[in-house]
C-alpha cells in the first residue's frame, strides 16, 4: 500500500472543564491515504469533532504525533502553519459564512488572505462557483440560501487555495436527504476528479454507506474498530461496532409474524456474487427443506453487493443442519433468530 497522506499516531486529546479533565481522545491510530474518503463515525460526544480539528491544528493534541505528507504537524508556526491550513480546507455543520458578504465575497475572502488579488481572485472565483453549481449565486447573501446552497458555498471556499485534504465536521447534519444526497454526489465528484483526500466526520450512517471508502468507528475517545466500509458492515467483529450500527435493524420483524413461525428463523447476510445468485434456492432443494422468506434486501457499497435475508427453515433439523452448513460453505453468515 502507498505511504499515507496523513498518519496519526498515538493521539490523545485531554482539556480541563470546571473542575475536571475531561480526555476527548484517547490514543487513537491510524492512517489515511490520498485519494480516501475516510469516515469517522460514533455518537455525540465520541470524540470525533476533537479528533478531526487536530488535523489541520485547530486542536493540539496532548500526546501523540499527526504527520501529513511526512510533515510532523507539530513543528509548523507563523507563515509555514497558515500554508499548511490553505492545503486542508474544512466544512462545518453550520456553514461558518459571513453572513454580510456575498457568496462571491466569502469565496473571494479566502483567497485574498492567501495574497492573491486581482484578475486572480475573479477567475478562481468564478471557476469554484461553477465547480459547486452556484454560478447564479454569486452576488446574493447567505440568508438567501438554502442549507445544501450554503454548504456549496462552504465547500467552494475550503477548497479556494487548491487544498488537497477536506475536513467535514458533520458536514451534512442540518441538511434533508435529499440536500444530503447532493452535497455526498459534489463530494464524491470532487474525489473523483481531483483525487480530493476527504476526511468525515458523521453519525449518520447511510452518510458513511454512501461516501466512504475506509471507516473507523469511534466510541468515548476510542477508536473501537477500522475497516473498509463494506466489510465492516457485512461483518463488524466487535460489539460495540455490531449494537452502533445496527445492522440487523432493517431485518427486525413484528412479534406478531415471529409468533406465527413454525419452523426455524434465520437471519442470512451474502456477501458479493453470493448476493445474486440462488444459493438459498440450490442449498435448500439439495438438503430437502422448504423456506419462506420473511423479510430480505441487498444493499450496494460501490459494485459490491451485501444481501439480508430473514428466513423461516421448515424441515427436519438434520436437513435443515444440513442446509445451514452448505451456506457456511458458500460464504453466507447464519444467525439464529430462533
Amino acid at each position: 500500500m502507498n505511504k499515507p497522506l496523513i498518519q496519526v499516531d498515538n493521539v490523545s486529546v485531554s482539556f480541563q472543564v470546571k473542575d475536571h479533565i475531561v480526555d476527548a481522545v484517547k490514543n487513537v491510530s491510524f492512517n489515511v491515504y490520498e485519494g480516501d474518503i475516510f469516515g469517522i463515525i460514533g455518537s455525540s460526544g465520541a470524540g470525533k469533532s476533537t479528533l478531526v480539528r487536530t488535523l489541520n491544528r485547530l486542536a493540539s493534541p496532548t500526546s501523540g504525533q499527526i504527520y501529513v505528507n511526512d510533515t510532523n504537524i507539530a513543528s509548523l508556526s507563523g507563515k509555514s502553519l497558515q500554508h499548511f491550513r490553505f492545503n486542508v480546507g474544512m466544512i462545518f455543520q453550520n456553514f461558518n459564512l459571513a453572513s454580510s458578504k456575498t457568496v462571491y465575497e466569502n469565496i473571494a475572502f479566502v483567497l485574498k488572505a492567501a495574497g492573491k488579488r486581482g484578475a486572480v481572485v475573479k477567475e478562481r472565483t468564478t471557476e469554484l462557483l461553477n465547480l459547486v453549481g452556484l454560478s447564479d449565486k454569486a452576488f446574493a447573501y447567505p440568508t438567501e440560501l438554502s442549507g445544501g446552497q450554503k454548504q456549496r458555498v462552504g465547500i467552494a471556499r475550503a477548497l479556494a487555495n487548491d487544498a488537497k485534504i477536506l475536513l467535514c465536521d458533520e458536514a451534512t447534519s442540518a441538511l434533508d436527504p435529499q440536500t444530503t444526497a447532493a452535497i455526498l454526489e459534489l463530494l464524491k465528484q470532487l474525489n473523483r476528479e481531483f483525487k480530493l483526500t476527504i476526511v468525515l466526520i458523521t453519525h449518520e450512517i447511510d452518510v458513511i454507506k454512501k461516501i466512504c471508502n475506509r471507516v473507523a468507528v469511534m466510541s468515548q475517545g476510542e477508536i473501537v474498530e477500522l475497516n473498509n466500509t463494506f466489510d465492516l458492515f457485512a461483518s463488524p467483529k466487535k460489539d460495540f461496532t455490531q449494537s452502533f450500527l445496527d445492522i440487523d435493524k432493517n431485518t427486525d420483524l413484528p412479534e406478531k409474524i415471529k409468533n406465527s413461525v413454525k419452523g426455524k428463523l434465520v437471519r442470512l447476510r451474502y456477501i458479493n456474487e453470493n448476493a445474486t445468485e440462488p444459493v438459498l434456492y440450490q442449498s435448500a432443494k439439495q438438503a430437502n427443506v422448504a423456506f419462506n422468506i420473511l423479510h430480505g434486501f441487498i444493499e450496494y457499497f460501490n459494485d459490491q453487493a451485501l444481501g439480508n435475508l430473514v428466513v423461516e427453515l421448515i424441515g427436519n433439523n438434520q436437513n435443515i443442519n444440513e442446509l445451514i452448513q452448505s451456506l457456511k460453505n458458500h460464504d453466507v453468515i447464519v444467525e439464529d433468530i430462533y
